[in-house]
């Protein structure tokens, strides 16, 4: 049973783990599945992370000095999916005519509402699992701004694209998942800060409204963006708290933006890679996410390609929080792992009776047994009891699972054949002298829709993981065996 076929994957580097300790320390849940296998799982939008530009508009010139050297379409084809956006009514003739403009302010404006828009729509349309977040800082007339959004939406055909609040009950039911929002193609969802209250954008004949722009301040809560140096600490911008949850007199859970730019700089491209590299990812980790509670669903910065660290960027920093936030549906691969050390199959753990992963009839010769189910015993006997050490050679982060009596978990060898999937486990004598892959299982944290937290095993010989048996759980001694592992 030596090393062969090394599966790499992304391990959790733990200590030596009993399952006492492996239930503490899974990651809190945070994100939901547009289709089986979209990059969401069954995350809600409060629950996923998005790289966000600040004054995503201002690519050029040089006074007012510019925060981005890419225009929106490179933005988003760079991964940027949230926007922020000055917007102003300036005329353009002397009979006071306004055409509504993205500017720093009156008299620094770079382009045109509509135009800027109308490349986030043609972006969606090409993209239809995608879901883009604008942030409007707005100095127009609502007349103004209504026609405008509602003139790019009939003009691109995108007319159910805006996100719209009353079609999910936001406020009594809390953000949808994005697999939901993607279904629905609800996947434009604007803020502005102006009014106090959700603003209707209606057809132009005004017989039907497309969806609605919301209130900022009453579904989102953010730092502030001006520092004295680095960006630090996660003190808020406004009476909003960074660690409010859910908002007054509602179930929402409002999104949190984490301005990681100093607004104040004469220079943002030269401070924008000391904002973006190892300072980013430390504020979320030290500052943010503490005071919060979660990590940030919205990271804005100035010139997201610098970092002044190798490997870092923001991009990356964002990536890495939606792979770790990552919500599965129900799978029989899933499992959740109590403080007393059962193994219980999360596809069963809301019906009753609830399924435990079983030590089960030894072997006529004694040289093992069978892993089977059956429900779960209060309190734990010792045959459904499993902790999860290193072994004591360098196993490169994969770990045994033992059973109460100091077998492991193991998947039948085979002649040395990997086995398909369905092939029901062993417990064995662990061998201790060498890496036995058959034994070797990587501990990958997880979580399911509602907040459940959840772990998958996979096996280091075979790639598959260990899986409640479906087709046997009603028995009183189902299977436990190996199976296809859950996508993300």
């Amino acid at each position: 049973m030596f090393a062969r076929g090394f599966r790499v994957l992304r391990r959790l580097s733990l200590p030596v783990l009993s399952l006492l300790f492996l239930a503490t320390m899974l990651p809190t849940p945070t994100a939901a599945v547009a289709a089986p296998g979209s990059k969401y799982g069954d995350a809600r939008l409060d629950q996923w992370s998005s790289l966000t530009t600040h004054n995503s508009y201002a690519d050029s010139g040089a006074l007012p000095p510019r925060n981005q050297s890419r225009n929106i379409s490179r933005q988003l084809d760079d991964g940027v999916r949230g926007l922020m956006l000055d917007t102003y009514d300036i005329a353009y003739d002397q009979e006071g005519n306004v055409d509504l403009m993205m500017c720093h302010s009156t008299f620094a404006c770079f382009e045109s509402f509509r135009g800027g828009l109308g490349r986030v729509v043609d972006f969606l349309k090409a993209h239809p699992d995608e879901v883009v977040t604008v942030f409007l800082e707005n100095y127009a007339s609502r007349a103004s701004l209504t026609a405008a959004v509602s003139d790019v939406l009939e003009a691109e055909n995108a007319k159910n694209l805006l996100f719209s609040p009353n079609q999910y009950d936001i406020d009594k039911r809390n953000w949808p998942r994005l697999r939901d929002m993607v279904s629905d193609n609800r996947r434009l969802v604007i803020f502005q800060d102006k009014w106090g209250d959700d603003v209707p954008i209606r057809s132009s004949d005004g017989s039907k409204e497309y969806g609605r722009l919301m209130y900022t301040w009453a579904r989102t809560v953010e730092t502030l963006y001006d520092y004295d140096g680095r960006p630090s600490g996660c003190a808020s911008r406004n009476s909003n708290p960074v660690g409010q949850n859910p908002m007054p007199g509602t179930a929402l859970t409002p999104l949190f933006t984490m301005n990681q730019f100093d607004s104040s700089v004469l220079n943002p491209e030269a401070k924008a890679p000391g904002d973006n590299g190892s300072a980013l990812k430390k504020r979320i980790d030290k500052d943010c996410r503490p005071a919060a509670g979660r990590n940030p669903n919205y990271i804005a910065v100035n010139f997201y390609e610098h970092s002044d660290t190798g490997g870092v960027t923001p991009m990356s920093v964002v990536n890495e929080l939606n792979r770790n936030a990552h919500v599965f549906p129900p799978h029989p691969a899933l499992w959740t792992v109590t403080p007393n050390r059962q193994f219980i199959g999360q596809t069963y753990e809301t019906t009753a009776p609830n399924r435990c992963m079983v030590r089960g009839e030894d072997f006529p010769d004694g040289s093992g047994g069978v892993v089977t189910q059956r429900a779960c015993a209060s309190p734990a006997p010792s045959s459904q009891q499993w902790t999860v050490p290193l072994p004591p050679y360098d196993s490169q982060n994969y770990y045994w699972i033992k059973a109460g009596n100091g077998y492991c978990l193991t998947v039948p060898w085979n002649l040395g054949v990997p086995p398909g999937n369905g092939m029901q486990l062993f417990w064995w004598p662990c061998e201790s002298r060498w890496a036995s892959d058959n034994q070797l299982w990587e501990v990958m944290p997880a979580q399911q829709y509602g907040g459940r937290r959840a772990t998958y095993f996979i096996n280091r010989w075979t790639g598959k993981c260990l899986t409640l048996d479906p087709a046997t759980n009603g028995g009183k001694a189902g299977k436990v065996t190996q199976d296809v592992c859950p996508t993300r």
